[in-house]
């Protein structure tokens, strides 16, 4: 029978599981959530460079705002303040619709819990 030269402890099983293994399990999954894993390891090591790292699409009012800041022009902030006063005023009536909107509900189930309560009796 042929004897074994090199023995292994459970220390080192354990290493080479963690230096081998671990980090295949995590490309693996990085990739099934659909993230690049071999980036990530290189973005959480600081290895190689920082521009490949892949960005959100950049959306086109974010870019409006950006060019709106680049050329900072009376005329451009004037059309800026607008869109912005706007969107606030939408914002603000839709707040109050919705507030309007919750009292009802609030009443409605304030009826209902009576009516239930009366049916019990």
């Amino acid at each position: 029978m042929a004897r074994r030269s090199l023995k292994v402890t459970g220390f080192t099983r354990f290493m080479l599981v963690m230096i081998i293994v671990a980090p295949l399990a995590y490309i693996g999954a990085s990739y099934y959530n659909g993230e690049d894993g071999i980036q990530n390891i290189k973005n959480l090591l600081n290895i190689g460079d920082k521009t490949e790292s892949v960005t959100a699409p950049v959306s086109s009012e974010t870019a409006e705002t950006k060019a709106v800041n680049q050329s900072p022009s009376a005329k451009g902030l004037e059309e800026e303040v607008k869109r912005l006063q706007d969107e606030l005023e939408f914002k603000s009536k839709r707040v109050d619709e919705l507030y309007l909107e919750n009292e009802q509900l609030k009443r409605r189930l304030e009826s209902a819990e009576k009516a239930l309560e009366e049916s019990k009796k």
